[in-house]
């Protein structure tokens, strides 16, 4: 039997998504998946099945998660989120956007071809309002919402976040993180800052 081109499309993808990772992870292609994941314990990656999703957008998809998938240590984040007292969850979010910024700049850094696909495919998400910015003052979110918006719309020129002069050194610090242990320290930080405008 032929295999359709969107089969031969998805299973090429999946193979470039290894290749990158330099394992051999699972890549699964899901409908029911609301955005790209990657399980760091079982090294699967979660694709979402979107209707008129363009190559640049997949490509930054999956750059995005292979860099989990290269960078994010699942044993360190699980003894962090073990360890720490206070909201979990909310932490737990914090340190994504702040993991989020380093490991797009190191996949950015080894695959400087990709960040083409990267301004475009939040240009798309923007454009989907995915980011829920519509009728919203982005001046008035607080700051670990405004610096997420900095690193994946603003660091791009798709829209303006404004920061007050002390709040640039967290932009500067989030920027700048090399290490796992880094982005935990900016992490606790920041989720302080979050706790007591709460």
């Amino acid at each position: 039997m032929l295999k359709s081109q969107k089969q031969v499309n998805k299973q090429s993808k999946s193979l470039l998504a290894k290749c990158m990772a330099t394992e051999n992870i699972r890549v699964e292609h899901r409908s029911d998946a609301e955005t790209a994941y990657f399980d760091t314990v079982n090294r699967v990656l979660v694709l979402p099945v979107w209707k008129d999703m363009s190559e640049a957008l997949y490509d930054m998809l999956v750059g995005h998660e292979v860099s989990h998938a290269l960078n994010t240590p699942a044993n360190e984040w699980k003894k962090v989120l073990d360890a720490f007292k206070g909201n979990k969850g909310a932490f737990k979010q914090v340190v994504n956007v702040v993991e989020d910024a380093r490991i797009e700049r190191l996949i950015k850094e080894s695959y400087p071809g990709i960040r083409r696909d990267f301004a475009k495919g939040y240009q798309q998400l923007h454009d989907r309002d995915l980011f829920e910015l519509d009728g919203v003052n982005v001046a008035d979110m607080n700051l670990i919402d405004r610096l997420n918006l900095e690193f994946k719309l603003g660091l791009f020129g798709h829209i303006q976040v404004p920061f007050s002069n002390e709040e640039k050194t967290f932009v500067t610090r989030m920027a700048n993180t090399e290490t796992f242990e880094d982005v935990i320290e900016l992490s606790k930080e920041l989720y302080q800052d979050w706790a007591d405008q709460q």
